[in-house]
Parts: C-alpha cells; structure tokens; sequence
C-alpha cells in the first residue's frame, strides 16, 4: 500500500501496533530489513566486540581479569560509525584527563579527603569543556574512582587501565567501521514517504469536502491536521540528519554508493525539505479556508479539483525520485494548465466582498507556490 492511499494510515497504525505483540520484534528483525533487524545486528556486534576485547586483554596487557577493555569496547558501540570515533575520542581524552588528576591529586595532596575533594572539584570544571560533550562529567567521576580505590599514586596501574581502555575502544571502533556498519538512510526515506502520505492525504480530504457540503467547523479541523504535518517534518528532518551522519567514514555506504545501490542523501535531503515546504503551504491553505465568509460554490468546486491535483502531484514527485526528473514535468503540466484556467476565471470580472476575493487570492497562491516548489524540485530530481 503506498503512502496516500486510502486506508494508508490504518494499515501504519495496525502494524505499529502489531509490533507490540510479544516475539513480533524478533520474527520482524529476522524476517524484513528495518530498525529491528539493525538493533539485531549491533547486539550481535556488541557481544563479539566484548569477547575480543577481553581476549586480547587477556594476552596483550598484564591484568588477566580486566573487564575495562571489554566495557569499552562495547560502550563504544554506537549507533553510527561517526559517533563511535567521536565518542572515542571524548572517552580517551575524559580518561587521561581524570587520571592525571588523580595522580596528581594523590601525590601532591597529603591528606586523602582532601585530594578527593580537590580532584572531583577540578575534574567538574574541566569536564564542562564542549568538546567533551557529555563524557566530560567523567573526569570527575574518574578521579574519584581512582582516589577511592587507593590506587591514584601508582602510575603504572593507571596506565594499565589506560591501556585496557584504548585496547577496547580500538575493538569496538573497529567492529562497527568493518562489520555492517550501520547505515540509516532507509528511515530517512520511510519518514520522507511518511511526509507525502500525509500531506496527500490531507489535502485530498479537503478536496472531498469542499465538492460537498462543509462548515466552519470542518475548516478548523483541516487546519488542526496540517498544523501536525509540523511535527512529521520535525522527524523527517531529525532523520535526514541521522542519515547524513550514518554515511560519515562508512566503509559500506561507499561501497553501495559506488555500485549505485543506496540512495543519494542528498536527494532524500533535498526531497524532505521540498515536502516541509508544500506542507507549509498546505497549512496556507487550510488557514485561508477557516473564514466566516461564505465563498462561491463554484469557485470551491473548482479549487477542490484544482486540490485533487495538487494532491496526484505530490505522489507524483515521489514517483521521480525513482523514474527521473522528465516524469515529473510531464505529469505536473496538467495540474499548472489547471491552475492557470482557475485563475483566468477568478478574474473574469466575478463581483465578490473584499473578504472573499483575499481569501481565494490566499488559496490560488498558496496552490502556486506548492507547484513552483514541486517543478523546482524535479530538476533536483534530475541532477
């Protein structure tokens, strides 16, 4: 079923809450490429990580029962290979940064309280560096670890944890860049479809309801479901922006890139940010239609096609994405050639009440600039 289609939003809401269902998860990861089989696949990866990492602990560094190497290995395992370097790094640098304040809390401080309280106070203020992020509140807690173990005045048992450290968080980084790096494009494009759906569903239901009968009452209720579309866009954004960042130092993704078997971000970036812009203009349109003055049934008539349209053309453009730029144009050529014969008629010399003529004035605009947004859009389609 594609998005806009009758009965599209049931059959989300029905498999949503399918997946509720207790196995439904595990059968879904094993069965369908998507988020659950991608949690699968990092558990597994977070298991492997933990059990390298505490073997080559095991050979390479003195301490036979380290469980650091393995913890870090696996905290590292994030969700993009991106943020397993970048939380790599914050780590390390947390790391030494609290180790050296415990020691030298240990050594130049007599009384163990007292270094205690210095160290943890010193390591709060370093860890509100920005580019810590939030592993800076670790300095702190680590000197604090260390003092009260007793073990901050021995520099080689700190650099045996640094050590089991840096191991681990080279395994973890390791396993994630090498072994099915996570790639999130495919929810990036799910909520992009999502975003279509919606606004063609909307703006066919306000189609249907202007052909008939309809109230002031019927046009808030429009404006109350296009002032949602904010929220689908919010998402859709925070997708892009998780897709982008899941392509970054991705072995995989260029790889796919290359043989042309993954979508361009860019396309999918460029097409969320086309449907955030028609959305805005169909809450124009739902805003103009809530007004206490009657409008000419014919006009509404002719609007409600004009809407049919407008609605046909946003499944349309999510049609290009995959068949080319031309097919946009093409199909986009009735719904202006139907654009540009309501407005020759709007001004055909009709006698209309100020109110009226701003409000179809409002609407006709708003139908325009969703058009100009959607042909701009298929010559990105074509780049």
């Amino acid at each position: 079923m594609r998005p806009g289609e009758p009965g599209y939003r049931k059959e989300v809401d029905r498999l949503r809450y399918s997946l509720r269902a207790p196995g439904s998860w595990l059968l879904r990861a094993l069965r369908v490429p998507g988020r659950e089989r991608e949690a699968l696949v990092q558990a597994g990866k977070m298991a492997l990580a933990a059990v390298v990492a505490w073997q080559l602990a095991r050979v390479l560094l003195p301490s036979p029962q380290s469980f650091i190497a393995p913890y870090a290995a696996v905290f590292l395992m994030a969700e993009t290979v991106y943020r397993s370097l970048t939380n790599a790094a914050q780590q390390l640098v947390t790391l030494m940064l609290g180790l050296v304040l415990a020691y030298a809390g240990a050594n130049l401080l007599p009384q163990p309280l007292l270094a205690m309280g210095v160290t943890v106070f010193l390591g709060m203020l370093v860890g509100q560096w920005h580019r810590l992020g939030s592993s800076g509140v670790w300095v702190g807690v680590i000197a604090l670890l260390m003092i009260a173990g007793g073990t901050a005045d021995s520099g080689a048992y700190l650099l045996e944890r640094l050590g089991e450290t840096v191991l681990g968080a080279g395994v973890g980084v390791a396993v994630n860049m090498l072994i099915l790096p996570p790639v999130h494009l495919r929810h990036t494009r799910r909520t992009g479809s999502l975003l279509a759906g919606e606004i063609r569903e909307l703006l066919s239901s306000i189609a249907d309801d202007l052909g008939g009968d309809w109230d002031l009452d019927t046009a808030r209720s429009w404006l109350r479901r296009a002032r949602t579309l904010d929220q689908t866009v919010r998402r859709a954004e925070e997708a892009v922006s998780w897709g982008r960042e899941s392509t970054r130092f991705n072995l995989r993704w260029r790889f796919q890139a290359r043989r042309n078997r993954s979508p361009v971000p860019s396309r999918i970036e460029s097409s969320i940010g086309l449907l955030g812009e028609v959305s805005a203009q169909v809450q124009r349109i739902a805003e103009a239609l809530v007004t206490e003055e009657p409008l000419d049934s014919a006009f509404t008539q002719r609007f409600a096609d004009l809407l049919h349209g407008l609605a046909q053309a946003i499944a349309n453009y999510e049609e290009s994405l995959d068949q080319g730029a031309e097919s946009l144009r093409e199909r986009l050529d009735p719904v202006h050639e139907k654009q540009r014969d309501l407005v020759q008629w709007v001004y055909e010399g009709r006698t209309l009440s100020a109110e009226a003529r701003q409000t179809e004035d409002a609407l006709l605009l708003a139908v325009s600039r969703a058009l100009r947004v959607l042909a701009n859009g298929g010559l990105a389609v074509g780049r």
